[in-house]
């Protein structure tokens, strides 16, 4: 099993953790309002719940959390493209018509797709060393505080 994981740059423990809480959250986002149809199936809308927080998540006082939404934010995590037939990554920009929650929410799901997808085992995956545990972490700490901001999202991520 460690094969699978030798190219993430993280233990295959924090990897592993990152995506049962990721799915965990999304799962509790379908599961109550935050669902909708998609073509026959069901999504999470990550941005309504994201702009419904938005005004609780701006009052989170806790120095890790800000911390982790502040790097998150100003060191985006890069978005995997083709690029002239070539897989790469290319650096993503914030949308400052969006709201801090949905804008950190994007960036969550971003580090979530790098990460499930396989981009990051490509040559150039990861900026500079450690860089990838880092917005993984950051992207935990997030997850955990915006679960509370909700409580049905809440009551569902917990049962």
């Amino acid at each position: 099993m460690n094969d699978a994981f030798k190219h993430l740059h993280m233990s295959p423990e924090l990897a592993c953790e990152f995506l049962a809480v990721f799915s965990r959250m999304e799962f509790a986002l379908k599961a109550t309002e935050y669902a909708s149809d998609n073509e026959g199936g069901v999504v999470a809308c990550w941005d309504r719940f994201a702009n419904d927080i938005d005004e609780a998540f701006g009052k989170i006082t806790d120095n890790e959390f800000n911390a982790a939404a502040d790097y998150l934010l100003a060191q985006a995590p890069r978005k995997q493209v083709l690029k002239d037939g070539v897989l790469t990554f290319q650096d993503q920009a914030i949308d400052q018509n969006q709201r801090r929650a949905q804008q950190a929410l994007l960036m969550v799901r971003t580090v979530r797709n790098n990460l499930f997808h396989g981009g990051k085992y490509l040559p150039g995956g990861e900026k500079e060393q450690g860089r990838n545990e880092v917005l993984v972490r950051h992207s935990l700490t997030v997850l955990r505080h915006c679960v509370r901001l909700n409580e049905n999202v809440r009551q569902c991520y917990e049962r």
